[in-house]
């Protein structure tokens, strides 16, 4: 497994990470090129169903391995193997020489394979660990240790936040996209996260995107857990938080899982230890709404007591939604992508029917703290 920390705590590691966007960027290895090589219909899209588009492209392989933008898709984003004879023909000699210097690659057999996901998304590039292979067939890493790609949640959150300045605080950074997505209209972002390895790819990611990180620069990311009342610095204006919330069939492999009341419940205690006076926290949860439920927005704002100044945006349309509809009739809307397979989604319903829940709704909840 790859260790982001390490490579943090080399000078030669950061050179190479400080390096690698623009090298990356130099080959044409961009979410455009990713989205046309996979024939996704958009960059979000395709990084929050990536094993999908593993399975479905896999004739394309051949075709990949003719320019150094599609090798990078292919171990990159598909997380696929290339031939190393391939490799050297079609990859540039300083790229590898940064690939093999950052241990981002691997030979093997003659084999070359990668060790993290990179994913291109607003002219950045996030780099993650691998959920899945794409050698055929696809397997799925198991989840408790690794820090996630970007997923539709997080593309939710940044879509709905609407202006976000001033200084900013990420709860549950995973791998940073949102404070690296939201530094330019803010004075300053401070991701923080309960997993060092987490923290340590934030870091990473900061640097290879050009950002440097530290307590006196602009970006800082951290190990801390809020609940405890650890000081994260200066107070701040804004905090978001994409939940680790949902249906809870599969909580038990899901570390850090917890109920949308439960994640309300914890920024709302911790707002006053880290905003100012007037500072707002915008929450992404997904919201299992009972049959005897009028809605989600009412059963959202039931869970906190009336001085709180709560707003609540319904997002129906999005793709972590599970209709009423959907439920009823026992198989998901399509795009959703709250299950795997028939199993996962045969798992998932049974849930929802036997707690009784008519709908799942994805809400972004804005907590706004009081003078």
């Amino acid at each position: 497994m790859w260790q982001p920390g390490a490579q943090v705590a080399r000078a030669r590691g950061v050179q190479a990470l400080r390096s690698l966007g623009g090298a990356l960027r130099e080959v044409g290895f961009t979410e455009e090129a990713a989205v046309g090589a996979l024939s996704a219909e958009d960059p979000a899209e395709l990084l929050s169903n990536a094993a999908f588009y593993a399975v479905c492209s896999a004739d394309r392989v051949p075709e990949l391995l003719t320019s150094p933008a599609g090798v990078m898709v292919q171990l990159f984003v598909r997380n696929g193997e290339v031939p190393g004879d391939v490799y050297t023909r079609v990859v540039p000699i300083a790229l590898r020489g940064l690939l093999a210097g950052l241990e981002l690659v691997a030979e093997r057999d003659g084999t070359v394979t990668s060790e993290v996901s990179v994913s291109p998304f607003r002219s950045m590039y996030l780099l993650s660990d691998q959920l899945f292979r794409g050698d055929a067939p696809v397997t799925m890493a198991g989840r408790s240790a690794l820090v996630m790609p970007p997923h539709a949640s997080s593309f939710e959150l940044l879509d709905n936040l609407g202006v976000v300045d001033g200084r900013l605080l990420d709860v549950g950074c995973g791998c940073g996209i949102l404070a690296l997505a939201l530094r330019e209209s803010c004075s300053s972002v401070v991701g923080v996260d309960l997993n060092p390895r987490a923290v340590a790819y934030s870091q990473v990611n900061a640097m290879v995107n050009g950002l440097d990180v530290g307590p006196e620069e602009k970006t800082d990311v951290r190990v801390a857990d809020l609940r405890s009342g650890l000081a994260v610095g200066d107070l701040a204006d804004h905090l978001v938080f994409n939940s680790p919330t949902g249906p809870d069939h599969h909580a038990e492999a899901e570390v850090g899982w917890m109920s949308a009341e439960h994640a309300l419940g914890f920024v709302a205690a911790a707002m006053p230890g880290v905003l100012h006076p007037g500072g707002t926290a915008r929450v992404l949860l997904i919201v299992e709404v009972p049959e005897d439920s009028p809605s989600a927005t009412e059963l959202v704002r039931g869970w906190l007591p009336g001085e709180w100044d709560v707003r609540v945006t319904e997002l129906r349309r999005s793709p972590l939604a599970i209709s009423a509809t959907a439920v009823a009739r026992g198989r998901l809307d399509p795009g959703c992508l709250m299950a795997d397979g028939v199993t996962g989604v045969a798992r998932l319903i049974d849930h929802l029917r036997g707690r009784r829940v008519r709908e799942v709704v994805p809400t972004l909840v804005t907590l706004t703290l009081p003078d």
